[in-house]
């Protein structure tokens, strides 16, 4: 019931809110106490919950598209300071570590390469 629930309410929060407290209604009410921890944890979640079905406009592929919300672009830069932090065991100088991260999370992956930032032309001799 919960993953029709996430489903069809993407991009309407205000629905989701209503249909998410029925939601927490009906597993409330079960005679199954795993049931009953989830209506728990749905009602302490319950803002959350409804927030992630806010649609925002993100831009990737070259388009623009809707997505709802979420926090896993922020999660992908901790596990990269993380990640770093551990290769790098135990950085002492923190301009070199902060130059370090700026160089990993670079757009542009190859500095002195040929890509389609950084074309080369070729002249034929004529």
């Amino acid at each position: 019931m919960y993953v029709r629930f996430n489903s069809r309410n993407a991009g309407n929060p205000t629905a989701a809110r209503e249909e998410l407290i029925e939601l927490i209604a009906f597993y409330a009410n079960s005679e199954h106490s795993m049931f009953r921890d989830f209506a728990d944890l749905l009602e302490r979640y319950q803002d959350p919950i409804v927030n992630s079905f806010v649609m925002v406009e993100k831009m990737g592929n070259g388009k623009i598209y809707n997505s709802r919300l979420s926090n896993g672009p922020i999660e992908s830069i901790n596990r990269k300071v993380k990640d770093l932090k551990r290769l790098g065991r135990g950085f002492r100088n923190f301009e070199h570590f902060r130059n370090r991260f700026l160089y990993a999370a670079r757009t542009a992956p190859i500095l002195n390469g040929v890509t389609d930032y950084n074309p080369v032309t070729y002249f034929e001799d004529e």
